[in-house]
């Protein structure tokens, strides 16, 4: 269950939606998509921290759900570091009165409660996982 946690803590940041007035509307990975694959950007381009923090966190997300056991500091940290920008998206689509952005985090936190769940109390004595 802890993997099936962190895989839908990872796809529902990609879901993440951010709308502006002037018709225009993006999700994550679609932003994420054109930062990786366009050949205009710059190395430079990345060093921002609400682009560098939540691509660590999803790159923690994906070494946490690849190892054998995954460690819940690396799953916590993760779900910081793309907390931060889906936050953001929050308090965005609040102030603007966009209800579609802030609906589209939903997700998003209920995978990052569901994981901080499953990851909370769970300890390893000897080979076996306890909570």
């Amino acid at each position: 269950m802890q993997r099936l946690a962190i895989f839908c803590l990872f796809a529902s940041f990609l879901f993440c939606y951010l709308e502006w007035p002037t018709d225009n509307h993006i999700f994550v990975y679609e932003i994420e998509f054109e930062l990786l694959f366009d050949q205009k950007l710059e190395a430079s381009d990345f060093i921002h921290p609400m682009l560098l923090l939540p691509l660590l966190g999803q790159l923690m997300a994906w070494v946490a759900l690849l190892t054998p056991q995954p460690k819940k500091w690396m799953v916590f940290s993760g779900i910081a570091m793309m907390g931060l920008l889906v936050l953001m998206l929050v308090i965005v689509g609040v102030f603007g009165e966009n209800w579609k952005i802030v609906l589209a985090t939903v997700p998003f936190w209920a995978a990052a409660g569901w994981c901080w769940r499953e990851f909370r109390g769970v300890r390893k004595v000897g080979d076996e996982a306890i909570s």
